[in-house]
Order: C-alpha cells, then sequence, then structure tokens
C-alpha cells in the first residue's frame, strides 16, 4: 500500500507483533534499530531520539503552562483531554514516555492488502484485502480510495492519503526550525532582560556579515567605519529572534490543542 509518510516507510515494532508505519520518521532509540530514512538532525552531533518530530511534540507539549497545570492538578484543567491520552510528561524523559505513547502518531491502514507480495499485472484479477472495522468508517474509506488507486492506477502510486494517525503531524517539519525556536524561546523566557542580539549569538543565529558586499575586514581595509554593519546586524539578529519567540509562543499554544507544528504568525 502506498504511503504518503515522509519516512518512506520507517517502521517501529514496540511491544507489538504488528509493525506500524510513522507519518514521519521516528526517534531512533537504539543503535540497532533500522530507520530506512534519517532526517537531517535539528543540529550537528544530534542523538538518534532528538531526530524526529515526535521529540519536539513532547518538547513544546512541556512549555505550555495549561498542560503543566492540567498535569499538576492530576489532568484536570484545560488540557484535560489531551492529558488522557499524552499523560504527564514531566513524571519521565522522552524515551520512557516514547515507549508509551509511540501508538498515538503510528500510521495503522484501515484496509490493506492481505498479501503483501501481491503484483498487480494483467493476470491480477482477485486481490484480497483485509479491513479493520474498528477503525471506523471515515478511515476505511480513505485506506480503500488509497488501494484503488495502487491496484488501478499504478503509475499514480506516489499520491499520498491523508493521515490516519490519531495525532497527525500538522505540516512537514524542518527539525533546525524547531530546535532553533525553542532554544530562543527558552533562552528568552530565562534571561528576559538579555538584548535580542545575545539571545540571538547565544542560539547560533548567523546573519548576513556584509554591508554594500564588503566583509567587516574589507570595510577596516577600506577605512570605512564598520557601525553601520554592526547596526545592520544587530537589528537582522532581532528581527530573527522576535519571530522565532513569536513562532514558538503560537507552537506550543497549538500542541496544547493536540495540533503540532502548527504557527498561527510569521
Amino acid at each position: 500500500m502506498p504511503r504518503f509518510v515522509e519516512s518512506h516507510g520507517d517502521r517501529q515494532c514496540s511491544g507489538s507483533l504488528e509493525q506500524l508505519t510513522f507519518q514521519c520518521a521516528p526517534p531512533k532509540m537504539h543503535a540497532n534499530q533500522v530507520v530506512r530514512y534519517n532526517p537531517t538532525p535539528p543540529y550537528k552531533g544530534a542523538p538518534g531520539y532528538k531526530c524526529s518530530v515526535y521529540y519536539y511534540w513532547w518538547r513544546y507539549l512541556k512549555l505550555s503552562p495549561d498542560y503543566h497545570k492540567t498535569c499538576e492538578h492530576g489532568g484536570i484543567g484545560a488540557c484535560a483531554q489531551l492529558y488522557h491520552d499524552f499523560g504527564n510528561l514531566y513524571e519521565m524523559g522522552f524515551p520512557k514516555w516514547w515507549d508509551q505513547r509511540w501508538h498515538l502518531f503510528a500510521e495503522p491502514p484501515a484496509a490493506a492488502i492481505a498479501d503483501d507480495d501481491t503484483v498487480f499485472d494483467d493476470c491480477a484479477d482477485i486481490v484480497t484485502i483485509k479491513v479493520d472495522r474498528s477503525r471506523g468508517p471515515e478511515a476505511i474509506k480513505r485506506s480503500l480510495d488509497a488501494l484503488h488507486l495502487q491496484i488501478h492506477y499504478p503509475e499514480r502510486s506516489t499520491v499520498q492519503p491523508r493521515s490516519a494517525a490519531q495525532y497527525p503531524v500538522f505540516t512537514r517539519p524542518i527539525l533546525m526550525t524547531l530546535h532553533r525556536q525553542l532554544q530562543v524561546y527558552k533562552l528568552k523566557t530565562r534571561f528576559a532582560d538579555v538584548p535580542d542580539a545575545q539571545i540571538a549569538d547565544w542560539a547560533g543565529i548567523i546573519v548576513n556579515n556584509k554591508l554594500d558586499g564588503m566583509t567587516e575586514r574589507q570595510l577596516v581595509s577600506a577605512g570605512i567605519s564598520t557601525d553601520r554593519l554592526h547596526a545592520h546586524m544587530r537589528r537582522a539578529k532581532n528581527r530573527v529572534v522576535q519571530r522565532d519567540f513569536r513562532m514558538a509562543c503560537s507552537l506550543i499554544a497549538n500542541v496544547a490543542k493536540g495540533v503540532f507544528p502548527k504557527s498561527d504568525t510569521r
């Protein structure tokens, strides 16, 4: 069955005999875990478990004030419904939480071909399909529509159906961006009085270091003041930090509603 998955069929078996597909690459929790698609790491040297949007889903949700209060009150509060699924994030690290909650993001098909080795050609007149009725009519219809394309229009088999996961990924994630925005949010909330340009330096944000096509060294060599260049770089750093902070706040607000990564601002 063709997948719409970014991970191109990444599968994980965690306490289950059934291998499930994920919409995006799952975290690599063990050195011997087979991952068919490795996304670009959020930063150089990042451990495997952080190389997944699902890690950042967990990490951003931990920053939600509403979710934190709900956990403090044993599941009673603004995020009570979400708490029922995600549990108390603050009682365990990500590896343990993922081992218990990976099924929230799994992509089990509601309808699938019974024989994985089926080849669609002129001789394949009869195809046996398995249907999971517990998934509900909408999920079954989506899976059957995908199978219809696969069987009758194999040239269009790359068309990807919508996610059937309980919590689908909202949009294609860029882990480096999610990581940078997370760092900016943490730094700005911890050091509220520090200038944004300094926050940018701490977060490793790099901006254009040229003025009229000239670097600082070239300006100095030409006897031109570097004040305008430094002011230009400060303004650029300020813009990046302020934008990243706004987007991080929006990501946190939406993840507390069960949607990630979604930002309502720019």
